[in-house]
């Protein structure tokens, strides 16, 4: 028991003296519960609604102004055609479009039902089935409320009957969802975690200051080390794609091209953070938590379980600097909307730029290793 005690002791000492490591531990898990605990919920809030108004009367116009007077959704693009409405949805610059046909007002005051358009972005099937039934229930009240307005309170209410459509997964599979994030993440947790463990373990065997006193450069040191691991990832992915494909019969609608610019840019990044993490560790620990604490913030604010629009407006920028967010759009866009990549450009730019400031910083970071050595 005395010996068990006093190897308790010294293992206290020993993280007392890593104050980087007792960061880690301590002060990070309190962040990340701070930020997810607001930010992730399943409530459904600002659902971007792309909206074309076919009939222009105002009945139109007041069903269209209901739906962001409410809490779920708010003003997305307004379209000039259908063929406009669609590609906005394609595009991901709304999660709903609502079609308002001509005749929509004639026919509710002539007591008969009209019809009301709603595209879904099917995708996330929580959110679109949600979705729909919320807007079809905002339609039909405003043109119950409109009919009994203009033509008296003993009119009978119309009924608006909505054709709703759930478009790139018509039948809500939450596996066509959930199949390409998990890819996403598989990916990042090997390119990520493999490249910042394999150097700090070349720190502790002391191999490093070796390495940086031979006339490689940090440029050559850094592409040397990640290259294995970026081609290891990148065949991890191929692999978990067509089983994805195989088994789960997750489509491929976009071009392969485009996924592997993605996963190119993406990489660039993943690559990168893992070094600047094992840069700033001494210990495969302070690695390894350093890397869990980002995985997992990368992976709660990707949008992989929690709709990015559900999260607080300060949560949504926190997003804009999450590198998992991008290409988790690139990878749903190609396999099941097939995005194309005018419309994935803005996400594999901001990867580029991202993996390229990343890598940057990694280089540097050993150049200043080596300048120590």
């Amino acid at each position: 028991m005395r010996a068990l005690l006093c190897l308790v002791r010294k293992e206290f000492k020993q993280l007392r003296r890593d104050t980087a490591l007792l960061r880690v531990v301590f002060a990070l898990p309190i962040f990340q519960l701070l930020v997810l605990s607001y930010a992730l919920n399943n409530d459904l809030r600002n659902v971007r609604v792309a909206t074309l108004d076919e009939d222009r009367t105002a009945l139109s116009r007041a069903v269209l102004d209901a739906f962001p007077a409410s809490d779920i959704f708010v003003p997305g693009p307004v379209a000039r055609d259908g063929d406009e409405l669609e590609a906005l949805l394609r595009a991901g610059a709304c999660d709903l479009a609502v079609r308002v046909p001509a005749g929509f007002e004639r026919d509710a005051l002539a007591g008969r039902a009209p019809s009301l358009g709603i595209d879904v972005d099917g995708t996330n099937s929580s959110l679109a089935g949600r979705g729909a039934g919320y807007a079809g229930a905002i339609a039909m009240q405003e043109a119950q409320r409109f009919a009994a307005a203009h033509a008296g309170a003993a009119a009978s209410a119309p009924r608006v009957e909505t054709v709703v459509r759930f478009l790139y997964n018509p039948e809500l599979e939450s596996r066509l969802f959930m199949v390409p994030g998990v890819i996403v993440m598989l990916v990042t947790i090997i390119s990520a975690l493999a490249t910042g463990m394999a150097v700090v373990r070349e720190k502790e065997l002391g191999t490093l200051d070796q390495v940086l006193v031979t006339p490689l450069t940090p440029l050559q040191y850094v592409v040397g080390k990640t290259l294995p691991f970026g081609l290891i990832a990148l065949f991890d992915l191929t692999l978990a794609t067509l089983f994805a494909r195989l088994w789960f019969h997750v489509p491929m609608l976009g071009s392969p091209w485009v996924l592997l610019l993605g996963v190119l840019a993406y990489l660039l990044v993943t690559l990168g953070l893992g070094l600047l993490a094992s840069a700033a560790s001494n210990t495969q620990q302070q690695a390894m938590f350093t890397v869990w604490f980002f995985l997992v913030f990368a992976i709660m604010l990707s949008g992989f379980f929690f709709p990015v629009d559900n999260m607080p407006e300060w949560a949504r920028w926190l997003t804009r600097i999450n590198p998992m967010r991008y290409f988790m759009d690139i990878a749903r866009g190609v396999l099941l909307r097939g995005a194309g990549l005018a419309d994935l450009a803005g996400e594999l730019l901001t990867l580029l730029g991202m993996g390229v400031t990343a890598f940057g910083g990694a280089v540097l970071a050993f150049r200043r290793e080596a300048a120590r050595s």
